[in-house]
């Protein structure tokens, strides 16, 4: 029966994507973004969230998509990754391919771009 329920456990951290509701914020000619509104946590100017990037094509490594827990400061429009996993299926399914822990180092957020759309929307809840 412990065992069971570990192995219960264990499906569902695994399969946490899947239950989250994605909301797609952006999207590119390569790739389409989402967020999870549920985890976005706001400190001051800083907001963490979690986001799925689902390419449109798998890339040479084998990745279709990757998962990242980022970081962005709105005043300062910058962000930075906290971890990130990338994924041989869409909508971060399936095997995971390499993962890393952070943080990472912060990046200026271009006009224009996919994150600066993920800054706005963010920034604004």
């Amino acid at each position: 029966m412990k065992k069971l329920m570990l192995t219960l456990l264990a499906s569902l951290v695994l399969t946490g994507s899947a239950l989250a509701d994605w909301e797609k914020v952006a999207e590119s000619d390569n790739f389409d973004r989402y967020i999870d509104p549920a985890t976005i946590r706001k400190d001051g100017n800083l907001v963490k969230v979690w986001e799925i990037t689902d390419y449109k094509k798998r890339d040479k490594d084998g990745h279709l998509s990757l998962r990242s827990r980022t970081e962005y400061d709105c005043k300062q429009e910058r962000f930075r990754g906290l971890s990130i996993s990338f994924h041989s299926g869409p909508m971060a399914s399936s095997t995971t391919l390499s993962s890393w822990e952070g943080p990472f180092t912060w990046r200026e957020i271009p006009p224009g771009t996919v994150s600066e759309e993920v800054l706005k929307i963010i920034c604004a809840k």
